[in-house]
């Protein structure tokens, strides 16, 4: 739960109990002044569920990830996003976005799926990294990690992708396709990508 969060838990009872004082001690009509507290009650309820349910941000996401990790996203966060070329989403971004749809999907219980590609060498990837975007529907979204291309299909099980891995296979014929649901296959995105650890640095991100 956020600082944010806890502040408002903190709040809630404070503006409750002072417009308790306010109707057991004033001279006002105590009718009209329990009626205001109770408005005030709700709009506070409500903006605190509010915030509860609202998707994580890449704060709350950093937050929940280990010094290191935490760190090299952080860090990069001022590097481009993207490729203007291929449209696929740069290494440590792919990585922050996947990180962000893992404590979205944990908290609504929901499904996705990753599929990575993987060639021989890396010239083998030079027409995967250029089709893919015309491939993707506009929810799903994929990374150009360096030794690997990693496609992010939101709220899609393993039997939804495997209908968009076959489609894929023929699109890009020649390259390995691994494909991993949360939670099922992992619930981590070292665990989805087949990686045993992972960390941000200028050349290659993956540590075996």
């Amino acid at each position: 739960m956020g600082q944010n969060i806890r502040t408002m838990l903190l709040l809630v009872p404070a503006v409750i109990a002072g417009f308790a004082a306010v109707v057991l001690t004033s001279d006002v009509d105590p009718a009209g002044l329990r009626v205001s507290l109770q408005a005030v009650t709700v709009i506070a309820f409500v903006t605190m569920a509010w915030a509860v349910a609202r998707p994580p941000g890449a704060a709350e996401v950093l937050a929940g990830l280990s010094p290191t990790q935490a760190s090299a996203l952080a860090g990069d966060r001022r590097r481009p996003t993207f490729d203007r070329e291929t449209g696929l989403l740069t290494n440590w971004y792919f990585r922050l976005r996947a990180e962000e749809e893992i404590a979205r999907a944990s908290r609504y219980g929901q499904p996705f799926t990753i599929m990575s590609l993987t060639g021989d060498s890396p010239e083998a990837l030079a027409v995967p990294r250029l089709s893919i975007k015309h491939w993707m529907r506009q929810v799903d979204f994929a990374g150009d990690l360096g030794n690997m291309i990693a496609i992010l299909l939101p709220n899609t099980d393993r039997a939804g992708a495997a209908i968009a891995m076959a489609r894929l296979t023929k699109l890009v014929p020649g390259t390995q396709i691994r494909m991993a649901e949360y939670p099922a296959d992992g619930a981590t995105l070292a665990q989805l990508l087949g990686d045993e650890e992972w960390r941000m640095t200028d050349g290659l991100e993956h540590v075996s």
